[in-house]
């Protein structure tokens, strides 16, 4: 046997278990019993079913089955039921039929509203930090306020005790004076009185 011989049958094998693969899809997707050598990856408007696929995986429903290589014989088999599925012929273009277009529709806008959603909460987020970063600053100010407030409070403590002591002192000294003046002025009075 040579190679191109070994290809042939390695293709015509590959083929064979795409159709079966695509034909199982068929029946456990839409109940529709068709046999794997009637499977069409084109197909007509008289075919019960027509393929919905994502955008990247549309190329291989633009050639007939027979006209593919191995590599999209082995990305057929894959990916049925998971890029691609089969979908009734009526309900191409029904928005309401629940298949991959519909699905990534709405997942799609899921996405726009989760980007929107997390686009508002970073400027929450934004606006959070500055009021943040400002009650920051203002309670810094407002201890720093506090701490000197206190110094003030203990300097004048300090000062209104020295005051208080000079007070003390000058009351004292100013008793002891007026007691010692009191008792010159008796000195003197009686020195001076007549019957002394």
């Amino acid at each position: 046997m040579t190679t191109e011989h070994l290809k042939s049958l390695d293709r015509t094998a590959c083929r064979l278990e795409c159709r079966r693969k695509l034909s199982e899809h068929l029946l456990a997707k839409l109940g529709l019993s068709i046999e794997p050598a009637n499977v069409r990856l084109v197909t007509s408007a008289s075919d019960l079913y027509t393929w919905q696929a994502i955008p990247e995986k549309a190329h291989l429903f633009k050639k007939h089955l027979s006209k593919q290589t191995i590599s999209a014989y082995r990305e057929i088999c894959r990916d049925v039921g998971v890029t691609f599925e089969a979908i009734h012929s009526s309900d191409l273009g029904d928005r309401s039929v629940s298949g991959f277009s519909a699905t990534i529709e709405k997942l799609k806008n899921e996405k726009d509203t989760l980007y929107t959603e997390v686009e508002d909460l970073k400027e929450q987020l934004a606006k959070a930090m500055q009021i943040k970063v400002a009650a920051e600053e203002e309670a810094q100010r407002l201890q720093l306020m506090l701490s000197s407030s206190m110094v003030e409070k203990q300097i004048m403590q300090q000062n209104l005790q020295t005051l208080a002591d000079m007070v003390d002192y000058l009351r004292s000294a100013a008793v002891i004076a007026a007691k010692e003046f009191l008792h010159k002025i008796e000195l003197q009075v009686r020195l001076e009185s007549p019957g002394a």
